[in-house]
């Protein structure tokens, strides 16, 4: 027995939850990864915007140090970050921002013609500890080698970072709970139809099988899930009924017999000393005749109920009988019938795929029912079809089926009105039988036109390959 879940376990296992919370921890992951990468790259970006003006800028003082253009004060844009100086070889300071007037050279003086350099500067000479970046480029002559520094302020750039950090922080926060509940209502929603599906089919006992869950107009996998669901209810009441009525016709096909039994029984009691016992005998092993016959019937069709298609490459190896074989020899052996002759017409072996077994009782229930019918004449015609397939139509001269009732005669426990009448109609269940054997063997069997009479034909599928499955292997055990 299946053990309620806790409320807990009922919530963390929540199809909602869990595709809330998926949803959220992507997004979450992705956004943070994003913004990782953009203040980077933000950042980046403006230290690199930076210091390529400062290079610039060291560039265009050392091309005026060059033409001996130099002004003793230099002028810089946006002085309040950028500050410039230049010193000679001797390291003395020969020009200078306003910002830094009167500061010590900012480093040793460079080689002459070489590169521009960069370097971090932890005490920044205009905002004191602030972070800083200098600039170094070689300038002058070779008279009189000069070195420019040109240096700018990390500050402003940490400031614009920081303010985008505020804003994630802060910002993050509210889209991951907008992802969430847009997320939760989302599938919400989609579950919803889940949800009426579940709670119908809760509702759905053996006695309310005629029940069916809503289909959502929607067309998607949830649609597709009801229709299914909905098509399984059609194919289960179906089955229902039928077994239903199969134990009712059962049912009330014992009681005729055991009542007929009892009867016997009883008039014998109630006779005494003066009773017949072996006439009594007699008839009560006839009724029990009828009721085991009943019996084997009820248990063949149970099995072939049962019984399941088996798939390729499985069961034990086909087995093949000669169905002419099979007629004649149970034309020999079935006991004669006053006024009626049974003989078989074959030319020669048919081979078909199926149990020996199984086809003796194809054979049987078709002859002894054709033989109840006929006036005075069945016949058994076996031959092997242009299709490769083995026929067997068995013929009589009696009324005939009609074409209305040609298919319900195959029903189980259906008996025509002509058969109701007589003493020994059987239960209906022989043609039931009939056709659930050939239909499983993958053959075909139907009453045809006959010039007089009734005419039921048997077509079965030729002997298969070796190696083949049987489908009715099981069944003959």
């Amino acid at each position: 027995m299946t053990r309620p879940a806790s409320p807990w376990r009922r919530l963390t296992g929540s199809v909602r939850l869990r595709t809330t919370l998926a949803a959220t921890a992507i997004v979450a992951v992705t956004l943070a990864a994003g913004s990782g990468v953009l203040l980077w790259r933000f950042k980046a970006s403006l230290d690199a915007n930076r210091r390529d003006a400062a290079v610039a800028r060291a560039e265009d003082l050392a091309s005026l140090a060059a033409t001996g253009k130099l002004p003793t004060v230099l002028a810089l844009p946006n002085q309040d970050a950028t500050y410039a100086q230049v010193i000679d070889a001797a390291g003395t300071v020969v020009a200078a921002s306003a910002n830094i007037e009167g500061e010590p050279p900012l480093g040793r003086p460079a080689p002459y013609r070489s590169g521009p350099t960069v370097r971090a500067v932890t005490a920044s000479p205009i905002d004191g500890d602030g972070a800083s970046q200098l600039v170094t480029v070689a300038a002058g002559t070779p008279a009189r080698p000069l070195t420019v520094f040109v240096g700018y302020s990390l500050v402003g750039s940490d400031f614009a970072v920081h303010d985008i950090e505020l804003a994630l922080v802060f910002g993050l926060p509210i889209v991951l709970a907008v992802v969430s509940r847009t997320a939760w209502v989302i599938v919400g929603r989609a579950l919803r139809p889940i949800d009426a599906i579940r709670a119908e089919v809760a509702e759905i006992t053996a006695s309310g099988l005629h029940r069916r869950v809503p289909e959502p107009a929607s067309g998607d996998e949830v649609a597709r899930l009801a229709e299914t669901m909905n098509t399984m209810l059609d194919r289960l009441e179906v089955a229902v009924d039928a077994q239903r009525a199969f134990v009712a016709d059962a049912s009330h096909e014992l009681r005729s017999p055991l009542a007929s039994l009892r009867a016997q029984l009883e008039i014998g009691l109630a006779a005494g000393p003066d009773a017949d016992w072996p006439i009594v005998a007699t008839g009560a092993l006839a009724e029990e005749a009828r009721i085991e016959q009943l019996v084997r019937d009820l248990l063949l069709l149970a099995r072939l109920d049962r019984s399941a298609p088996r798939h390729e490459g499985e069961g034990r190896p086909a087995e093949v009988v000669d169905l002419a074989e099979v007629v004649a020899t149970e034309i020999a052996a079935r006991p004669p019938r006053p006024g009626v002759s049974v003989r078989a017409d074959t030319t020669g072996p048919v081979p078909a795929a199926m149990a020996p077994g199984l086809a003796r009782r194809v054979v049987a229930n078709l002859v002894d029912n054709a033989a109840h019918h006929a006036t005075a004449e069945v016949t058994v015609s076996v031959r092997a079809a242009g299709d490769g397939k083995a026929e067997m139509a068995v013929a009589d001269d009696g009324p005939g089926v009609a074409p209305a009732d040609r298919q319900r005669v195959f029903e189980r426990f259906t008996r025509l009105d002509e058969a109701r009448g007589a003493d020994d109609g059987g239960a209906g269940l022989g043609l039931a039988i009939v056709r659930d054997l050939v239909t499983r063997h993958g053959g075909t069997v139907e009453f045809v036109d006959a010039p007089h009479g009734a005419c039921v034909v048997v077509r079965l599928p030729p002997a298969p390959a070796p190696g083949a499955p049987s489908p009715g292997s099981a069944l003959a055990q």
